[in-house]
């Protein structure tokens, strides 16, 4: 059996990393952590946040966009991701009774094995498949992971995730760990529901 985990918040809490990044591309704007998540997981992009708060017009939120995309997966932000609480136990277990895989959408695939190694994580997973926005995560788990059927599992905290995994026709869990709220996560209509990827057992 195979478990296919996507990486930010999912396996790992990059909350902070991305709030940071927003208040240091967007300083004028004075937001708290707790009020930004509020606005992310109520499906409210930062290109709305910028318009909406800061009347930023389309030249401004593409050089928003594009530092984005630039600082985003640099060292010094990767550093302020955390394993969730439990995590490297759950993985243990969970890598005695299945094949363990990540399936992420990362640009840059060192940068994500160096924080995949920090957090001592890596060791627990056979594949680390990253599309380094060049391919879908569907061919990636298509091209690479063997023997993938309907028995197996994709965990994952967006809806996206969740539609990989019916087009593949895996069982899919939404964990409300990351991006998206439950509401939003159930209206794709996932296997199951679950607060973090750690209360995941088979």
């Amino acid at each position: 059996m195979n478990i296919i985990f996507d990486l930010d918040g999912t396996l790992i809490d990059s909350k902070f990393r991305l709030y940071k990044l927003f208040r240091t591309l967007a300083p004028d704007l004075q937001i708290s952590f707790d009020d930004y998540w509020m606005l992310k997981q109520n499906k409210t992009t930062n290109e709305m946040i910028l318009t909406s708060k800061l009347g930023y017009g389309k030249k401004e939120v593409t050089n928003f966009v594009n530092n984005w995309m630039e600082l985003v997966e640099m060292p010094e932000y990767l550093n302020l991701d955390t394993n969730f609480r439990g995590m490297k136990k759950k993985l243990t277990l969970l890598g005695q009774q299945a094949k363990l895989c990540i399936c992420t959408a990362r640009q840059y695939r060192q940068p994500a094995i160096e924080q995949l190694r920090r957090l001592e994580l890596l060791p627990f997973f056979r594949q680390v498949l990253i599309t380094e926005q060049k391919c879908s995560k569907e061919s990636l788990i298509k091209q690479f992971v063997q023997g993938y059927s309907e028995k197996d599992w994709i965990l994952g905290d967006t809806g996206k995730d969740i539609e990989v995994g019916k087009k593949l026709k895996l069982r899919t869990c939404a964990v409300t760990s990351g991006f998206q709220s439950r509401e939003t996560l159930l209206e794709y209509s996932p296997d199951l529901v679950l607060d973090t990827a750690v209360e995941f057992s088979l």
